[in-house]
C-alpha cells in the first residue's frame, strides 16, 4: 500500500491501478475488508488522476458500500480533499435515488475550509461504534470469550471476531485490554463495568483480556 501511495504521488496512476488490482485479490480472499476500503479509495484517486470520473465514482461507491454497515468515516477523511470532492459528486448522483444520510455524515466529518478541525461525532470517535459493537464491547469488558459473546448475542463466532476486529480498529487498540481501557476513557462503559475493571477478581474469564481477535 505504501508503494501505491508513492506511485500516486508521482502521478503514475496506471502503475498504481495495476498494483491495486493484485493487492485487492489477496485482501478480499482473506476478508480484510477495511484494507479493501482503503484500496478502493486509492483506486478512486488513481482514476480521478486519469480524468476517468465514472470509474473513480464506481470505485468510491464500492468503498462506501463496504464502509457504511460498519460506520467507517476515518478511512475517507484521511484521504483529504480529493476524496471529499469525489464524495460530494457521488452524493449528488445518489440523491436522485433518495436520501444519503451516510454520505452526509462522512462529508460533515471533513474539516471545513477556514473553520479549523470539525468536532468529532458521537462517542468522541471519528468512527463511532455501532449498537452491536457496543454490545460486544460491554461483554469484552466483562472478560467474555468469543464463544461466550457468540452465545449471549446469538451470533456465530466468526461474526464476533469481525466485530472485535472492528472495535480494535475504531478504538485504535492493539488488543482487547487496550480496547476496554480506551472505551473506559471515552465513557463508553457503564459504572458497573468500570468497577469491574478496577476489581479484576470480579471479572469472569479475566484471561480473555490477553487474547487477540484470533
Amino acid at each position: 500500500m505504501a508503494r501505491v501511495r508513492v506511485l500516486l504521488a508521482r502521478h503514475q496512476a496506471d502503475e498504481a491501478l495495476a498494483l491495486l488490482e493484485a493487492l485487492m485479490k489477496g485482501a478480499t480472499t482473506t476478508g480484510h475488508f477495511d484494507r479493501v476500503i482503503e484500496m478502493r479509495l486509492l483506486q478512486a484517486l488513481a482514476y480521478q488522476m486519469r480524468k476517468a470520473e465514472r470509474e473513480a465514482l464506481s470505485a468510491l461507491s464500492q468503498a462506501v458500500h463496504l464502509a457504511e454497515p460498519e460506520g467507517y468515516i476515518r478511512h475517507f477523511v484521511d484521504e483529504g480533499l480529493p476524496i471529499a470532492t469525489l464524495l460530494s459528486r457521488l452524493r449528488d448522483q445518489q440523491r436522485r435515488q433518495g436520501p444519503t444520510p451516510y454520505l452526509n455524515t462522512v462529508l460533515a466529518a471533513f474539516p471545513q475550509e477556514g473553520a479549523g478541525a470539525k468536532p468529532l461525532p458521537h462517542q468522541g470517535l471519528l468512527d463511532p461504534l455501532s449498537e452491536r459493537e457496543l454490545e460486544v464491547l460491554h461483554l469484552l469488558a466483562q472478560g467474555a470469550s468469543n464463544q461466550e459473546i457468540a452465545d449471549a448475542l446469538v451470533l456465530s463466532v466468526q461474526t464476533v471476531k469481525r466485530h472485535v476486529y472492528n472495535i480494535l480498529g475504531k478504538l485504535e487498540a492493539n488488543n482487547r485490554t487496550q480496547a476496554v481501557m480506551h472505551a473506559q476513557s471515552l465513557g463508553l462503559l457503564s459504572e458497573e463495568q468500570r468497577r469491574r475493571m478496577t476489581n479484576p477478581s470480579e471479572q469472569k474469564g479475566t484471561a480473555a483480556f490477553a487474547y487477540s481477535v484470533a
